[in-house]
């Protein structure tokens, strides 16, 4: 029966033949593991499509605020000059009807 007797020299050699390997494997997990952050941060964590989407959409809001502020005005102006022409024409219905009165006094002798 032999026995087999590993020299020091090739025990440490092949420790550090382990080390070098699980430290190979550590940092190409490690590559992998932060290479997969990156690539998910560039495709979903800017989320540049969203942003471009939320500033159109940002754009088209304020111009339907100034629209909607632009017909309130409108309006304003359309009810004050609708104020003003009811206010002719009942004015000139009460001129008719003083007219009306003073020809139905004047032929009435």
């Amino acid at each position: 029966m032999q026995t087999t007797r590993i020299e020091p020299e090739s025990e440490a050699e092949a420790l550090r033949d382990r080390v070098w390997t699980f430290a190979q494997r550590g940092v190409i997990m490690l590559v992998f593991f932060f290479g997969g952050l990156f690539v998910g941060y560039q495709l979903w964590g800017q989320a540049t499509a969203l942003q471009e989407k939320v500033e159109e959409l940002t754009d088209r809001t304020q111009s339907l605020v100034k629209e909607r502020d632009t017909e309130r005005s409108r309006i304003t102006l359309i009810e004050r000059d609708k104020k003003e022409l009811e206010q002719q024409l009942n004015d000139a219905r009460a001129k008719l009807a003083a007219a009306a009165a003073k020809e139905g006094a004047a032929a009435t002798p």
